[in-house]
């Protein structure tokens, strides 16, 4: 190429070959925020699966009393169906979920009859338990667990946590904010249970 060529034609050239470079790099920013974003995803399904007592986990009976007095008994094999939500009135993920635990609660009464038992467990700050409860409209029993003995036998280490049981065993768990799909991914664990619970068993041998 003459130097006439190159002065009519680099300035064009170079904006193609900076355009393109771009490009390339807008490409691989692209590429590197996706996998970041599995790695996050990974690393938070990880953290969460070392909250809370696994699936198959059987815990102890626990005798506990609610904030308005009421007699509970968590977990044991008469528990029948049972939903533990663990929480802290200071936890802001927890207060992005009331409306969603609400609609838990809702779920569980069907004409007057209640399809599973909800039990609220309390952590610090203990004081405001009673007040965040009403104030959010929880129409449920809420243990205070001032002790931190049912928070200890649950390893709920993070909240929100959902904890559903049947039976006195662990069907199902959720750590972290609660979603409209979680609803239904929580109250489906009976099916689901009730599912594998009627599948015949393999054949031996």
């Amino acid at each position: 190429m003459d130097a006439s060529a190159l002065r009519k034609y680099g300035p064009l050239a170079l904006i193609v070959v900076l355009a393109a470079l771009m490009t390339t790099l807008a490409v691989q920013n692209r590429q590197l925020r996706q996998q970041q974003a599995v790695l996050v995803s990974k690393v938070e399904q990880i953290s969460k699966a070392v909250h809370g007592l696994p699936e198959g986990a059987r815990p102890e009976a626990f005798d506990a009393t609610a904030l308005d007095g009421q007699a509970l008994t968590l977990a044991g094999p008469a528990s029948g169906r049972q939903i533990l939500y663990f929480f802290s009135p200071a936890c802001r993920f927890c207060l992005a979920s009331v409306p969603q635990i609400q609609a838990l609660d809702a779920a569980g009464r069907n004409n007057g009859n209640r399809a599973f038992e909800m039990v609220g467990v309390s952590l610090p700050p203990h004081e405001t338990a009673a007040d965040y409860a009403r104030q959010h409209g929880f129409d449920f029993p809420v243990v205070n667990d001032t002790d931190d003995r049912i928070t200890q036998r649950y390893s709920a280490t993070m909240v929100p946590m959902v904890v559903v049981i049947q039976d006195g065993k662990v069907i199902y768990r959720y750590v972290g904010q609660l979603k409209d799909s979680s609803v239904n991914a929580i109250t489906g664990a009976f099916v689901v249970n009730a599912a594998r619970s009627a599948m015949p068993p393999p054949p031996a041998g």
